[in-house]
């Protein structure tokens, strides 16, 4: 009889174990009931998947621009030796600040460049406590949603038309030059703006979605993503992919 109650007690045990596991609040990262209602194991496949997605998407945008602002960069300093005086401050000014709009670029990336690294291992190897390495993830999630968030806000639009007003009375009142500084102001605020709208913004949707409940999971599959490749001699695109 005693060895039957032991019995009955270690399968009681290793069944009740998966359930508490699955079970992680939702409120957390004031998550609804119909999140609640989905499984630990869905809700780390899903964050996983999406911003791993959301990071392939973030180096791109960021290699794309930081390459745009460095051809600018590089293609007015060079031709700056070549023209007048008077053009070759237009052009020093100019390089200058396709300097500064590559600097951020490459000193403080999107935050989910990095953050989706943690997220991979942590999804891959949740540990003791799945619930902890979950709550760890759901905060690099709502991270990097405000800081997208930021990206695309009020103050980096205005700071970019107050930089590029900046630029134009340097060209045009310090320099007299008032077409090249015109040309200047409506070049650098539609290269600014087209930077900060086609910044990615997927972590911000991955945490609506989220949130709610209701989301895919997707099941694994073969995948390439296109990757930039930065290495001392070598830029380009490489591939990244997984069977």
């Amino acid at each position: 009889m005693a060895r039957g109650a032991c019995l009955v007690v270690l399968v009681g045990l290793l069944l009740g174990r998966p359930a508490w596991a699955a079970e992680c609040i939702a409120t957390h990262v004031n998550g609804s009931d119909a999140l609640q209602a989905r499984s630990l194991d869905e809700r780390l496949r899903y964050l996983d998947q999406r911003l791993q997605s959301d990071a392939a998407h973030a180096r791109i945008w960021r290699a794309s621009w930081a390459s745009i602002y460095a051809a600018l960069a590089v293609g007015q300093f060079t031709a700056a030796p070549l023209v007048s005086r008077s053009k070759a401050k237009d052009l020093y000014v100019g390089g200058g600040a396709a300097l500064i709009g590559l600097g951020p670029l490459l000193i403080t990336p999107l935050k989910v460049i990095k953050d989706s690294r943690q997220v991979a291992e942590l999804a891959a190897h949740p540990g003791d406590d799945p619930c902890a390495s979950l709550f760890t993830i759901e905060e690099l999630l709502q991270r990097d949603a405000e800081n997208e968030a930021l990206g695309r806000s009020a103050l980096f639009h205005g700071g970019n038309v107050g930089f590029n007003l900046g630029l134009f009375l340097l060209i045009g009142a310090g320099f007299g030059h008032w077409t090249s500084a015109t040309i200047s102001l409506l070049t650098g605020i539609a290269t600014g703006e087209a930077m900060i709208f086609t910044q990615p913004t997927g972590a911000l949707r991955t945490l609506h979605e989220y949130r709610s409940g209701s989301f895919q999971v997707s099941e694994p599959h073969s995948s390439l993503l296109p990757v930039p490749l930065w290495a001392p001699g070598l830029v380009g695109i490489g591939l990244r992919g997984w069977f």
